[in-house]
């Protein structure tokens, strides 16, 4: 059931909210030094179980005739939490945010820095909204086995090929996913994601790493 809801997600964020993908604190607000004063403690929505401090994962969604990159990094632990960067540069708007993130994967603190910022400043965690009750749609999902190919690298994936139908309109999108990829950006029992197409947007893994450093010194714990 996890990795039907992973697609069916996919395919609902990807066609409305290019490079906007679970992005803490995604919001308006114009170029420069925008950054975000709030973000709900569900927002994350990757996997920290496989990840140790160190590892990094920058990802980019193109569509729509913008380019996102979206840069995830494990920059500390505290006990079973984890210290993980968010870095989002859509151009005209780029900022990062620090969250902690415990093992049930809500956030407990969070701040935020805009793009070259060297302090961070800590921001408000709220609870979610309270979702619309009812049925969720039934997708309908064919799966297979290949390799696919992106500029970190060519990985033996897990494709899923699916379709939801939302409002009398069928989304489409497939998703890659590989066992040779951390979660720490979305995944599911088939590994981390390595690529997804969705209503004319691309989102594939750019680069990853085990070497990452904390690009703004951390707050005191």
């Amino acid at each position: 059931m996890s990795r039907i809801l992973a697609a069916v997600s996919t395919v609902l964020l990807c066609g409305s909210f290019l490079g906007c993908q679970f992005i803490p604190g995604m919001g308006g607000g114009g170029a420069g030094a925008y950054t975000p004063t709030e973000v709900a403690n569900s927002m994350y929505q990757g996997d920290l179980a496989d990840a140790k401090e160190g590892h990094w994962m920058t990802y980019v969604s193109e569509g729509g005739g913008s380019k996102t990159s979206i840069s995830i990094k494990v920059v500390g632990k505290d006990g079973e939490s984890a210290w993980v960067e968010y870095w989002m540069d859509m151009g005209s708007t780029a900022y990062g945010n620090l969250l902690v993130v415990g093992k049930d994967k809500k956030i407990t603190r969070a701040w935020a820095a805009p793009k070259d910022g060297k302090e961070w400043k800590e921001i408000k965690v709220t609870e979610p909204p309270k979702g619309q009750t009812g049925e969720a749609p039934k997708p309908t999902t064919r799966e297979s086995d290949e390799k696919k190919e992106v500029k970190a690298g060519s990985f033996s994936s897990h494709k899923m090929d699916v379709t939801v139908n939302v409002g009398g309109k069928d989304y489409n999108s497939q998703a890659w996913y590989s066992k040779d990829v951390w979660k720490l950006y979305m995944g599911t029992e088939n590994g981390g994601l390595v690529a997804m197409e969705a209503s004319g947007s691309k989102t594939s893994l750019d680069g990853k790493g085990e070497d990452g450093k904390p690009t703004i010194e951390l707050p005191k714990k």
